[in-house]
This record gives structure tokens, sequence and C-alpha cells, in this order.
């Protein structure tokens, strides 16, 4: 469950309040820091961001694993770290959190853009997406 205990008068509070001892336990709404879709390929990019020294809650743990598993799904673990590097991981790749840079993270990403793993050598994704690359 989302709560923004620094600030009490945010939207989730206010849902969480109305929601509150309903459905079941540990189970209620959460944010997702970043949706990206791919209205073309009906694909969605979930990534859920962290400081450096910040913990996943189990919770949303459980949550970004089983959204990890639906199809057309990619979820993404992204800490930031320092020194321009960040940790990253895949939910669904039995994979653990690994240090990348920062270009890493955006080749990745515009590897995800290119529907290619994150693991695709980097040519086959270095083509940076243009409004023309978009079918309006």
């Amino acid at each position: 469950m989302t709560q923004l205990r620094k600030h009490r008068d945010a939207i989730s509070n206010y849902f969480d309040h109305l929601t509150a001892g309903l459905g079941k336990r540990a189970s209620s709404f959460m944010d997702i820091d970043a949706v990206s879709h791919d209205a073309d390929t009906g694909r969605f990019l979930f990534q859920e961001f962290k400081q450096p020294d910040e913990p996943l809650h189990p919770a949303a743990r459980m949550v970004l694993r089983d959204l990890a598993g639906l199809p057309r799904c990619t979820v993404w673990f992204v800490r930031r770290i320092d020194g321009h590097r960040i940790g990253w991981a895949a939910f669904g790749s039995g994979k653990t959190e690994e240090t990348i840079t920062e270009a890493e993270y955006c080749r990745r990403f515009l590897c995800w853009w290119h529907d290619k793993p994150h693991d695709t050598p980097a040519a086959v994704c270095d083509h940076t997406l243009t409004a023309s690359d978009i079918p309006w």
C-alpha cells in the first residue's frame, strides 16, 4: 500500500483510508514508479525505483513478481547507487540485482523499446528512437 507519510494530504492516503480493512490481508494497492507502454505490441515495462539503501517491501516484491509473470509485462527493479551506478534486476529472470552503469541502463531501456532482451548486443539496440519511428 502506498502511504506518503510525509504528505498526509496525498491522494494515496485518501484512498488508503477508504479501503482500510477491505479485501484480503496483505493485499491492497501500491504505486509503481514508472510504466512504459508500447501500443504497437501491447507490451508494458513497469519499473520500481529505490534510493541507495531503501528496501523493497516483501509485499511489493510479491506483487512485482506476479506482475512480471503476466504476458507482455516486463518488470524491473532499479536502484540508484552512486557515482553513476545503478542496481538493476529483472523480475522473473531468476537473477539477483546487479550493478550497471547509467549508460547500460539506457541501453537496456532502448532494447526494451526494440522488443529485444536486455542482454542483446549493443549494436542491435543502438538506434535511438525518434518521432519518425512512431507510426502516427
